[in-house]
């Protein structure tokens, strides 16, 4: 199996390294409750804000062309879903396309939408390459997710490579037997691949189930390696939470 590890930065060392998952969480809230507070138009304080992310991943050791490849995807989308406030957003009309006018508020509301957005998924995707996904789980269990969703969570990532690997032996198995001619066969072949895949998906469940019971399963994955809260990490979100603050409160004044 070959798979894109998202967490492969997670021993790269550096201070955020040494901090509890749970601190790594509060890190994405504090950045994105920041951006969200910031109004249009803070050019500056948007800066300070992404150069901070900037640093950040600086300090995770994460490669900045890395960090801008994994930042790219959600961003378009984001600049994607916010185009059609350029043209909706009430103003002065800087350009026309047809009946279409691009006005001033809509091109600061946009502009506004993606600095926030850039602020917010650039903290998720520190926290993503940095923290290792049961870690990540762990992280949420502690800051009080029901126990029902880090659960599934959890389940969810230790089986999905699982599932992509039977995936691709019944596409090898179809493939070996020139199952691939024709745009109606190719058809047939994958509802053929999604209902095994299904079938065997739903009796995998039943087992895993049945044996997780057997070995005292009582509705919440223990963990090997807790990673409490400490006080150094509290206090390294206290600070982060400072400079925020303080960009929010320049935007403010």
């Amino acid at each position: 199996m070959g798979f894109h590890h998202l967490d492969r930065y997670a021993d790269a060392g550096g201070p955020l390294a040494r901090l509890a998952p749970a601190a790594r969480v509060l890190g994405v809230v504090v950045i994105a409750l920041g951006a969200a507070l910031l109004p249009p138009g803070a050019w500056p304080q948007m800066t300070a804000l992404l150069l901070l992310v900037l640093l950040l991943a600086v300090l995770a050791r994460v490669p900045l062309a890395v960090f801008a490849a994994r930042a790219a995807a959600p961003l378009a989308l984001l600049a994607l879903a916010s185009a059609a406030v350029l043209v909706l957003a009430p103003g002065e009309p800087l350009a026309r396309l047809g009946p279409l006018a691009l006005t001033d508020a809509g091109l600061q509301r946009f502009t506004a939408a993606l600095g926030r957005g850039a602020a917010a998924v650039g903290a998720g995707v520190l926290l993503v390459s940095t923290t290792r996904f049961p870690e990540l789980v762990e992280a949420l269990r502690e800051l009080r997710l029901p126990a029902a969703v880090t659960a599934a969570l959890g389940l969810a990532y230790r089986y999905l490579y699982l599932l992509t690997d039977e995936l691709e032996r019944l596409r090898r198995a179809a493939a070996s037997r020139n199952a691939r001619r024709g745009s109606a066969p190719r058809r047939r072949l994958l509802v053929a691949l999604a209902a095994s895949a299904f079938t065997r998906s739903y009796a995998r469940s039943e087992r895993v189930h049945r044996a997780m019971l057997a070995r005292g399963y009582t509705g919440a994955l223990a963990s090997l390696r807790p990673h409490p809260l400490e006080r150094g990490s509290a206090l390294a979100v206290a600070g982060l939470a400072g400079v925020v603050a303080g960009i929010v409160a320049w935007a403010r004044l």
